[in-house]
């Protein structure tokens, strides 16, 4: 079910990177001059985030889908768009709780003096997104940037080039590039985003990309998020009602053919239904309809590159070397 998606990269840049450089100092003067935004204000940007992404729905379906070269608009829905529209009405619904100042615990020897905790915006925020889910990955840090009162500029990954494009353009319908800003290019100007003074730096992707953003930032001593990607087995024991194991565990390993940081990496099944596990996960990733082109619905689309998907077919290669059984639900790679 692998198929290869041959235009998965861009050196487009739409902007230098004296000009992010540039855009970053205006954005921290504006958070001087404003650095606590109140609450009826974000919850205007965060309506606008909403709106706008919403309004341009079949818009990021399409160019998401041309990015991985045919990706199933339901799951554009279901990852992206549902997840974010939830994220910003979580944001609505309880931000204003959040940013009450509450009183903190006070030890004996400092009263009677007292101790509240009082929540502030950092002031600009990084993001650094990658491409398997690239606009919930890009907007979801930024619905929390915007709730908690802070400015944002976005490097989404060059894997996704349409994607970018489009989101750049559709959030600057909206937000002007000293509130929101969008950095197009590849591997160099991710370099030098990952190296800016942000006042806080969000990263979602591989450890080892991790490890290097990690370094950058902390040359300047700016703090980060880090989510990487882990291990995500799944237990099977005797008791389990196959059907309903079998249709999870194929939903969740296989959305975005399988290219989710949290999908189950391994499955661990009782032995007394192994055999019986394996033919039924076999029926069902069986019924799926996986295809490169664009001229047709598919409910499983290809990897996101070339690269990507030698890797998979030298693991699989790897293990049938070292004994493994190869069970396939699709046509049979050739070289396999």
């Amino acid at each position: 079910m692998v198929r290869i998606n041959p235009k998965s990269t861009s050196d487009d840049h739409s902007g230098s990177i004296d000009e992010m450089k540039k855009i970053l100092s205006n954005q921290k003067a504006l958070f001087i001059n404003e650095p606590n935004i109140a609450w009826l204000k974000r919850k205007e940007n965060l309506k606008k985030l909403g709106s706008i992404i919403k309004d341009h729905e079949s818009d990021f379906i399409n160019a998401i889908s041309k990015d991985f070269g045919n990706r199933a608009s339901e799951e554009t829905i279901i990852a992206e768009m549902l997840v974010i529209q939830g994220g910003i009405n979580h944001a609505l619904k309880h931000t204003p709780k959040w940013m009450r100042t509450r009183k903190a615990p006070t030890a004996l020897q400092f009263k009677p003096a007292y101790n509240r905790v009082i929540p502030q915006p950092l002031g600009v925020i990084g993001i650094m997104s990658p491409w398997n889910y690239p606009l919930q990955l890009a907007v979801m840090p930024l619905i929390g940037a915007l709730g908690a009162g802070n400015r944002a500029m976005i490097k989404p990954s060059e894997y996704t080039p349409l994607f970018s494009k489009l989101l750049k353009k559709v959030l600057g319908k909206v937000f002007s590039e000293d509130e929101v800003y969008v950095a197009l290019g590849g591997v160099d100007v991710a370099t030098c985003f990952s190296s800016l003074h942000f006042d806080h730096l969000i990263f979602t992707g591989s450890t080892n990309v991790g490890r290097i953003v990690a370094k950058s930032a902390a040359a300047n001593l700016v703090p980060c998020t880090l989510e990487l990607g882990g291990k995500s087995p799944a237990i099977i024991d005797e008791s389990a009602n196959l059907k309903t194991a079998v249709a999870r565990l194929t939903n969740a390993k296989l959305l975005n053919a399988g290219q989710t940081c949290v999908c189950a990496d391994r499955f661990l099944v009782h032995s007394s239904i192994h055999d019986e596990f394996i033919k039924k996960f076999v029926d069902v990733a069986s019924g799926l309809q996986a295809g490169p082109g664009l001229d047709k619905e598919t409910n499983m689309g290809p990897v996101i590159t070339s690269q990507a998907a030698e890797s998979i077919h030298a693991k699989v290669l790897e293990a049938i070397e070292d004994g493994a059984t190869c069970e396939l639900g699709g046509n049979k790679l050739s070289s396999l």
